[in-house]
């Protein structure tokens, strides 16, 4: 296993499975933003924070719509927003590295879309669910939601949520070592993206066939398709799949020894990890730069690099084990507000059993009252 691969298990990286799946793009999402900020749009406000939500490539400004359209949603019942918003939340969770918190919002969301029979919304959110078992390496999970979700999505016949399936699951043949399913995906997927003339899914399509090229090998393949995708994913400003794509392209020349260019590649990942918070990409960048060091035989720089790898690296489990376990709090708490609900429901059924019967008895003594005084 080469240094690429080790890269991405490290990192437990699914592209297209994270919240930039449903075609973000950030010039759309600051005019919809500086729209709503504005209080100047004449579209249903639940829409316009759905659309900021989907489009935002930040991941924390995306939380943060989401959770505001989850509360304006709630307050109507309106579930088809509800569902959405926890989508997009568990979405931006995952782009921050919090892929726990991320599939209970998804089963949230899941949930809503079952509630009101939404099938592409339940397709959907099943991949998404595939996605975050992926990266928490439960892949028979994944496997299970990968076929329930391109089974729903064929049915309703949407090609963009299918083609971003397919590429998905490829993501999950590539992460367990099966290039050649892997490359099967990506391709249907790419003939899929070309069709809809899809900008950011052919992205990601160049992009992953660029990775499975690389593990076989084909270094110009890989090189030429994973530039080609940078160049897309720059001009849509989405980064998160680029400092990726940039730390293949590292261990591409680190293997050919252009020591120039693998550090350029590997220098300029961890730059765009560091201006947009991905932790784990940081983590990942300074450790393809240690890894580098130590070749070229300079220690001292080898060390300081893989110290900050373990820093970030150390931060993104501590966040998650504290996540995890004010999850299971919250979830023991939820049970409890349950329970004290289901025994006030009881209580209220209780007390109009009682009162029926003692409505019922009244009427008998009525009758029977009645007949009495008919018959003196």
């Amino acid at each position: 296993m080469n240094n690429a691969i080790r890269a991405y298990l490290h990192a437990g990286l699914f592209l297209l499975s994270l919240n930039f799946i449903f075609g973000q793009n950030q010039k759309l999402a600051d005019s919809l933003i500086a729209r709503h900020l504005s209080g100047n749009f004449q579209e249903n406000d639940l829409d316009l924070l759905k659309r900021i939500s989907e489009e935002e490539t930040d991941p924390r400004r995306a939380l943060a719509y989401a959770d505001s359209l989850i509360i304006k949603a709630s307050e109507d019942s309106l579930f088809d927003y509800i569902q959405n918003g926890f989508l997009q939340k568990g979405n931006a969770l995952r782009a921050m590295g919090n892929s726990p918190s991320a599939l209970e919002s998804y089963f949230e969301s899941l949930n809503y879309a079952k509630r009101i029979d939404d099938k592409k919304g339940m397709g959907v959110t099943m991949i998404s669910i595939a996605g975050a078992y992926s990266e928490i390496e439960l892949s028979q999970n994944a496997k299970i939601y990968y076929k329930r979700g391109i089974s729903v999505l064929r049915q309703v016949n949407d090609s963009v949520q299918l083609a971003n399936a397919l590429l998905n699951a490829g993501d999950l043949y590539f992460y367990t070592g099966v290039l050649d399913s892997a490359l099967f995906y990506v391709r249907e997927a790419e003939v899929l993206y070309h069709l809809l003339d899809f900008s950011l899914g052919k992205a990601y399509s160049l992009g992953n066939l660029g990775m499975v090229y690389a593990e076989q090998g084909k270094d110009s393949l890989a090189i030429n398709k994973m530039n080609e995708a940078i160049g897309i994913l720059e001009d849509l400003q989405d980064y998160y799949p680029i400092t990726v794509y940039l730390t293949f392209l590292s261990d591409i020349y680190a293997e050919k020894k252009d020591w120039k260019r693998a550090f350029d590649y590997a220098e300029r990942s961890l730059e765009l990890a560091l201006n947009y918070g991905l932790k784990d990409q940081i983590s990942e960048a300074y450790l393809q730069l240690s890894e580098l060091y130590e070749k070229k035989a300079m220690h001292k720089l080898s060390l300081e690099n893989y110290k900050q790898f373990i820093v970030f690296r150390d931060s993104v489990k501590n966040i998650k084990a504290v996540e995890e376990m004010a999850n299971l709090r919250t979830n023991y708490e939820v049970s409890q507000k349950q329970t004290e609900v289901d025994l006030l429901d009881q209580q209220k059924r209780n007390q109009q059993l009682i009162s029926l019967a003692t409505g019922i008895g009244l009427l008998l003594i009525l009758v029977v009252a009645i007949g009495l005084y008919r018959r003196n």
